[in-house]
């Protein structure tokens, strides 16, 4: 989708205009999701640099998912504003005026950023306090609550990210959010048959499908 120049100019002096959802867009009649190009990429860098942290919020999780989406060409034709916009997603990191779900947004937008193409998007299941999945055996429907709290999710960090997210959320101060995260990636034995799995192993595997 390209982004006619005046839509960009209202959105690039309000972080609050509606021309911000002109660009995000919506849902094309045959269901998919019309993205800007990567060409706004080089935009997206300057005018979050003129955004204050909570401004840039919605800006960097627009980045985010456009770097996602992006072939390996556009990455590294604009290298260059992917570094300056991961590196401004990394402060937001930082701010202690978050609160804890708005902290999982500049982790998504780094992730994003980086091309990472799972967690950039299924690490919303912090802010949405549980998982829908099926048992990698019998196939039953399960939904886990990964708020803290008791549980029959047994903790853990079942990859490396999952320790560098971890990490950024302890470093931060936002226990929610780091306990939510062994949950997200601990094990569960599914009540139906006893088969434990990685919950990060289905999630994965449900969007693969």
């Amino acid at each position: 989708m390209k982004v006619d120049q005046e839509t960009l100019d209202a959105a690039a002096a309000n972080s609050n205009s509606p021309a911000w959802k002109r660009i995000w867009n919506g849902p094309s009649p045959d269901g998919t999701w019309d993205l800007p190009e990567p060409a706004v990429l080089p935009w997206l860098a300057r005018t979050c640099s003129t955004f204050s942290r909570r401004e840039r919020v919605e800006v960097l999780a627009l980045a985010g998912v456009v770097a996602r989406a992006a072939d390996a060409a556009s990455r590294t034709l604009y290298a260059q504003e992917i570094a300056t916009l991961r590196a401004l997603a990394c402060d937001g990191l930082a701010d202690e005026a978050f609160h804890d779900f708005t902290f999982v947004g500049p982790q998504r937008a780094v992730l994003g950023l980086d091309g990472e193409k799972v967690w950039s998007s299924e690490l919303s299941h912090i802010n949405g306090g549980e998982a829908e999945l099926e048992c990698p055996a019998c196939e039953s429907e399960l939904l886990l609550c990964l708020e803290p709290g008791e549980s029959t999710i047994e903790p853990g960090l079942s990859s490396e990210l999952a320790e560098r997210l971890h990490a950024e959320a302890v470093q931060a101060g936002r226990e929610f959010v780091a306990t939510s995260l062994t949950k997200l990636f601990g094990r569960f034995t599914c009540p139906e048959c006893r088969t434990t799995f990685n919950i990060a192993d289905q999630v994965a595997s449900g969007l693969a499908e």
